[in-house]
Formats: C-alpha cells, sequence, structure tokens
C-alpha cells in the first residue's frame, strides 16, 4: 500500500527548472504561479500594474527625470522577480505538483496581464503618451525618429498659449504634431513667409544656414506674440511657393491656427484649416529619444 502510495506522490512531483522560472517571471507573477507562489505571482503582477499609474499621480512623469525613474524602477522589478523565480525553482528538488501547474492556467495568466494592461489604459492612468515623430516637418526643434512625451490632461487647467507644440488628431487622420501660431479669435495672415498675429508681425532674426535632408535651410529665431522665442526653419531656394503667402485668416471660437517649425517643408493650418480644441490631444513637454531639447520652455 505504502508503495503505491509513494508511486503515485511521485507521478505528481516534478522538480522545477530554474531558466524555465525566469523566463516565465517576464510577465509579472508567472514564474512565481510556476514555482507554486499563486499569492505572490497576483501579487507581483499588481506592482507592475500600479507602478506606472503611481509615477503618473505624482507628477513625475511630467520631466524626463521621473521617466528614467520608472523604467529603471521597471527594469530593476524584472531582474528581481527573475531572480527570485529562478532561486525558488533551484531549492524545489521535489516540487509537489498543484492545480495550478497546467499550462493552460500559466496562457490564462499570460493573457489577463496583457489584457489588463489594455484595460488599465497606461496612457490615461499616467497622464502622459509617448509619439514618435515620422516627419521632418518640426524641425529643427524635433527631428524624425524622435519619441516625444504628451501630457494629456494639460489644458484642462491651462489655457493652450502661442508656442505651445501640441499633438493633435488631424483631419487627414492620425496624429499630428505642431506649433501654436495663433488663438482663438486672432487673425491671422502670412506674407513671403513672415506671419503676422492681429497685425503684429512675429520678428524674425537669421540664425544660420545649413544642408537639411540635401536641402539648403535658413535657420531664423522667431518670437511670438507672448514674446516666446522659437526656431524655424526655411528653403533658402523653394521651389515651391505655395504656404509662403496666405490672405489674413479669423481664427474661430475654440480654434487655433497651427504652423511647424520646418515652414516650407509642413502640411499645418495653412493648408489643413484651423484645430478644434476638442481635437488637441495633448502638449509636448520633452523629447526623450535621441534629442531631449523639445521641453516646454521652448
Amino acid at each position: 500500500m505504502k508503495l503505491i502510495i509513494d508511486q503515485e506522490r511521485a507521478n505528481s512531483t516534478e522538480p522545477r527548472n530554474p531558466i524555465a522560472a525566469a523566463l516565465l517571471s517576464l510577465f509579472p507573477g508567472l514564474g512565481q504561479i510556476y514555482n507554486g507562489q499563486l499569492i505572490k505571482g497576483i501579487v507581483f503582477l499588481l506592482i507592475d500594474l500600479i507602478t506606472p499609474v503611481l509615477f503618473g499621480i505624482s507628477g513625475m512623469l511630467l520631466n524626463i527625470n521621473g521617466l528614467v525613474a520608472m523604467l529603471v524602477v521597471s527594469v530593476v522589478f524584472i531582474i528581481y522577480r527573475m531572480a527570485d523565480g529562478f532561486a525558488v525553482a533551484k531549492r524545489l528538488k521535489e516540487y509537489e505538483l498543484k492545480p495550478t501547474n497546467k499550462w493552460y492556467v500559466y496562457l490564462v495568466f499570460a493573457l489577463l496581464t496583457i489584457g489588463s494592461r489594455i484595460f488599465l489604459d497606461i496612457p490615461a492612468s499616467t497622464g502622459i503618451q509617448t509619439f514618435k515623430i515620422n516627419t521632418p516637418s518640426m524641425a529643427p526643434t524635433l527631428e524624425p525618429g524622435d519619441r516625444v512625451v504628451a501630457q494629456l490632461y494639460k489644458y484642462k487647467k491651462t489655457e493652450i498659449q502661442y508656442g505651445d507644440i501640441v499633438v493633435y488628431n488631424s483631419p487627414k487622420g492620425g496624429v499630428w504634431t505642431s506649433r501654436v501660431i495663433a488663438l482663438p479669435l486672432d487673425s491671422i495672415e502670412v506674407i513671403d513667409g513672415i506671419v503676422s498675429v492681429n497685425g503684429q508681425v512675429n520678428e524674425v532674426k537669421q540664425n544660420k544656414e545649413y544642408i537639411l535632408d540635401a536641402q539648403e535651410v535658413i535657420e531664423f529665431e522667431e518670437e511670438l506674440q507672448n514674446n516666446k522665442k522659437i526656431c524655424t526653419l526655411r528653403f533658402k531656394n523653394n521651389p515651391y511657393r505655395e504656404g509662403r503667402t496666405m490672405a489674413n485668416k479669423f481664427v474661430p471660437e475654440n480654434e487655433y491656427f497651427l504652423m511647424s517649425d520646418n515652414r516650407d517643408d509642413a502640411f499645418d493650418s495653412r493648408f489643413l484649416g484651423t484645430i478644434k480644441k476638442e481635437d488637441i490631444v495633448g502638449k509636448v513637454i520633452y523629447s526623450y529619444w535621441p534629442n531631449s531639447s523639445a521641453s516646454e520652455n521652448k
């Protein structure tokens, strides 16, 4: 009888594979469930989900140092739970299998992890969202390949200002990036590349000339209506005159006139028309890769 019981017990035991436990721990808590630690696995999953929310609530993600801190914490937590899964599995030489040690349980937990992230909606929870710049329209401030962070709820508490770099839902589809040049009820016109708002000319001063994407460009320092200074580009020899001159336009209430910094290589409100406030997703507050110069002070 004892022999039969011992045989049944042997059939229900199986040593844990440390490498498998470590790899499964890439999904927060799954390596711990593999090791029979269901409660610890659930706790690890909750920590992974709550961490970005806590950083968002604290306001730390509104600057690049906070983002770096969150990434460091996340990486350290991944290493910790992988090391924990490996170490615990190494000790379990005669592990008695539990009902949770089934492949389909692991699959369900992995899907639960992914589903939790989708349900939690990390951008909404943290108040920020990252975007990749795909075109040169905002050069020299933002270059193609730059990744920027936008504060999603910035304009629920504060007003949109001249010079703000915003992400918005374009009438052409997709989320685009541009700069606020005129506010609601302003009038704006462009004469040979010179912008005037409410009859007041945006003063420009030439900075330098250089080659950008095989095109000779001139960089200017432009002063906006609120005395904010930005850098803009124009082609030195522009074969396309469209957009260089625009008749005086009135900006409707709750709408904004956006222009990109690369004035001769951009599709903005000169062609799209004004953008409604409800279509402005948020304000770009910094760029974290590869150029960190696009702060809200620029």
